[in-house]
């Protein structure tokens, strides 16, 4: 069980000196409370602390004293308003996943059942019940030379039963291009998983059983390095649509008007699928493979394309170039769906070709639907002085939360609210800590 932050719990030894009695959490002496807070996870230089609070849009809250200390997360997932799942990617080992409730007094506390995610994650989504995290890897199938053939494996988390099951599957020429691939995200729409595949390059099992399928170009290339990290195939989109959380038999579908879609950071694939209300999927991408050199350097923009709700295809007239000059004229990153139609972008600061995780990323804007029509969010700091932004953005009620930490002396983060309607961002409460992680909601179990 993790501990209550020291600084709160050293104060309450003293209390205890001077006094004979003492109250319940929210002065109930005992009594059940019905509550809802807002949950911010903030970080020091050595923890993560769970804060409640009645209201982000108003106030300030402070680490110090305050809060719930857990160890730091890589992801933080809020299931509806149940539970605050702590997500720890530990390179090659195992990550300790721990979750959280709202108590019966209105307090943070720590489920009794720890999970062990054994082979990392890259990816993440819920879908029912389940937090699912994906990864990519070597696998344990092999050809007769020996080479190992490689797959994702899933790891399952069941919410409320506090299970967590483990599938691989092999991903060796999943697209037919002989390339073997990772998933990006893990999107719930209409009933069914929507997930983007990402090529990642060709293996030695490849090589020995693919070599047929590959260009002139990446057989030269493989020649040269004896193997190929990183696509061989950049100028083309594709998504699996799975039934269910079995992960068998997708429906696979591709364009060639935009790039894979996902951005990445580090070893993290961030998902740039998202949903409207209407049940509509938007397929976005950042054109991450402009990092690349030749035949594996995309050239296509970064851009958007869309699954008509109930559909299996592509839309074949629906497409939005976010670098042409009328658009955003700026590649995005990340995306977050807000309320309709309308989605919160991250967006590249600056112009360019580079699409790496080592640049900026701190600038936002509102994309409707729709109307393929872009705004940036006014409000907000200046993008050079913006040292860190919350992981996930987190929209309820019809706006978006997003925590904002600057190099602005003597400031301190503070959560901006985005109206999307008016793609404007106004100050809510200040958190005094080193960074915000994430925002949620929950309500007491």
């Amino acid at each position: 069980m993790k501990k209550r932050n020291l600084f709160a719990l050293l104060s309450a030894v003293l209390m205890m000196g001077t006094a004979c009695t003492h109250e319940e959490p929210n002065g109930g002496n005992g009594v059940e409370v019905a509550a809802t807070k807002f949950v911010v996870a903030a970080t020091s230089s050595e923890a993560t602390y769970l804060l409640t609070m009645d209201n982000l849009k108003t106030g300030a809250t402070s680490i110090y004293g305050n809060g719930y200390e857990v160890d730091n997360a890589t992801h933080w997932v809020f299931y509806g308003n149940k539970y605050a799942y702590r997500l720890v990617y530990n390179q090659g080992n195992a990550g300790i996943t721990t979750s959280y409730v709202l108590d019966e007094y209105g307090e943070i506390k720590e489920r009794n059942i720890n999970h062990e995610i054994q082979n990392r994650f890259t990816t993440h989504g819920i879908y029912g019940d389940q937090i699912i995290t994906a990864a990519s890897g070597a696998t344990a199938h092999t050809d007769d030379a020996g080479n190992s053939q490689y797959g994702v494996t899933v790891t399952k988390i069941n919410v409320e039963n506090q299970t967590l099951n483990t599938q691989t599957f092999i991903t060796e020429n999943m697209l037919g291009t002989g390339e073997y691939c990772t998933l990006s995200g893990i999107v719930e729409s209409n009933g069914k998983i929507f997930t983007a595949v990402c090529p990642e390059g060709v293996s030695v099992y490849g090589i020995a059983n693919n070599s047929h399928l590959l260009s002139q170009e990446a057989l030269e290339l493989v020649n040269t390095e004896g193997g190929i990290s990183g696509t061989v195939n950049p100028n083309q989109v594709w998504v699996a649509i799975y039934n269910n959380s079995d992960f068998e038999n997708p429906t696979i579908i591709t364009d060639n008007r935009i790039s894979y879609a996902t951005s990445r950071y580090r070893s993290q694939y961030y998902p740039n699928i998202a949903a409207d209300d209407a049940g509509n999927v938007y397929v976005f991408s950042s054109s991450y493979s402009t990092v690349q050199e030749g035949i594996q350097k995309t050239n296509l923009p970064s851009g958007v394309l869309k699954i008509n709700a109930g559909g299996t295809t592509f839309d074949s007239d629906y497409y939005v170039n976010f670098e042409d000059a009328s658009v955003a004229d700026r590649a995005m990153y990340r995306v977050w769906h807000i309320k309709d139609d309308y989605f919160l972008m991250q967006m590249y600061t600056d112009k360019g070709d580079d699409k790496s995780h080592t640049v900026n990323t701190n600038s936002l804007g509102i994309f409707k639907a729709s109307s393929r029509s872009f705004s940036w969010v006014n409000g907000l700091p200046a993008a050079d002085v913006i040292n860190s932004m919350s992981r996930n953005a987190y929209c309820h009620d019809g706006v978006a939360y997003i925590g904002i930490a600057t190099t602005e002396e003597g400031a301190q983060p503070t959560i901006y609210v985005i109206d999307p309607v008016t793609a404007t961002a106004t100050t809510g409460a200040v958190v005094t800590s080193t960074a915000i992680s994430a925002m949620g909601q929950l309500t007491n179990q």
